[in-house]
């Protein structure tokens, strides 16, 4: 991945970082945390991510058009942000090429070319959101980051997430997150407890919360679907009016509906608990497909009876 930006230790843009890293200590302060720019990396994961995220603020704001316009900044923010480019091109690794590649030339399965387009694709799309971050009203920047570099990614190859759906419903649906499998317990009573629940890391990674996606700001009327769905979610879950085993099945259900080219509708919620997303999800939360059906219908109905009061709707 790193080769692919030009970012290996070698590089010219992070040698420039290097020169420069005193001079933007200087600037803003934030950036004093390590004296040379090449401990910054192992300096991020040592301590909290509050503490890390206004280093890479300041970054942000070196690299920005409207901030620094410093190339070498951005390169060192890419440099920062490249293990978790490389778990998003690993993941995006275990697709299906049919999947990943629609509108792209054939790609065979497991090829090296299959590996190589996806780090392209990867490392193109965070280049992008580098120097696009919008650093004066967002915050959480390798977050927001991160998962604009995925969402812009699957746009770029046409995947499920926002692939045109028959109705106009599912056309404007886009995924909230995608998991390649599930974390829950085993066993239909145990998937639902919260001691069954996956620990605070996996569930870190699983249940995004909206707020790293940050509020619409005023360059945005209308807050994206993706944005209203995390923001529904949260809230529900923060109210009780679902619990995150609840969230993390209709997030799944999200998923493999968006895998299923033609769904049957009969059972009402735009396909979601039709059979054949049932029978996918049951393995990957462990309970059986009549468990997914009834406990996702309960908490869409939660959600339907809830949702005028959380926006404010109530008569």
């Amino acid at each position: 991945m790193g080769d692919q930006l030009g970012l290996d230790d070698n590089s010219e843009l992070l040698d420039q970082a290097r020169q420069k890293w005193p001079a933007w200590v200087a600037a803003d302060p934030r950036l004093g945390v390590v004296e040379k720019f090449d401990d910054l990396r192992a300096w991020l994961p040592s301590v909290d991510s509050a503490a890390s995220d206004e280093v890479l603020l300041a970054l942000a704001m070196l690299a920005a058009p409207d901030g620094g316009d410093d190339i070498a900044a951005a390169a060192a923010l890419a440099k920062c942000l490249l293990p978790g480019a490389c778990r998003l091109a690993g993941w995006l690794s275990t697709l299906p090429p049919r999947e990943v590649f629609r509108d792209s030339q054939p790609v065979s399965s497991g090829s090296w070319s299959a590996v190589e387009r996806i780090d392209e694709l990867v490392a193109s799309q965070l280049w992008i959101e580098v120097r696009t971050f919008k650093w004066r009203r967002l915050r959480k920047v390798a977050a927001n980051i991160l998962i604009n570099t995925r969402v812009g990614v699957l746009r770029e190859v046409g995947d499920f997430f926002y692939v045109s759906r028959a109705d106009r419903t599912w056309a404007n649906t886009t995924l909230v997150e995608s998991f390649s499998s599930g974390d829950l317990a085993d066993g239909d009573a145990g998937a639902w407890s919260a001691a069954a629940m996956p620990t605070e890391r996996v569930a870190g990674a699983l249940f995004h919360r909206p707020e790293i996606l940050a509020d619409a700001g005023p360059e945005q009327e209308e807050p994206s679907a993706t944005e209203e769905l995390l923001e529904l979610l949260a809230w529900a879950c923060e109210n009780q009016v679902i619990s995150p085993a609840d969230r993390y099945l209709l997030l799944c259900l999200v998923d493999e509906a968006d895998r299923v080219e033609t769904r049957n509708l009969a059972r009402g919620y735009g396909g979601l608990l039709s059979n054949e997303v049932s029978s996918r999800v049951a393995p990957r939360v462990g309970v059986s497909e009549a468990t997914v059906r009834r406990h996702g219908s309960r908490s869409m109905r939660a959600l339907a009876a809830a949702a005028p009061r959380k926006f404010g709707h109530d008569e």
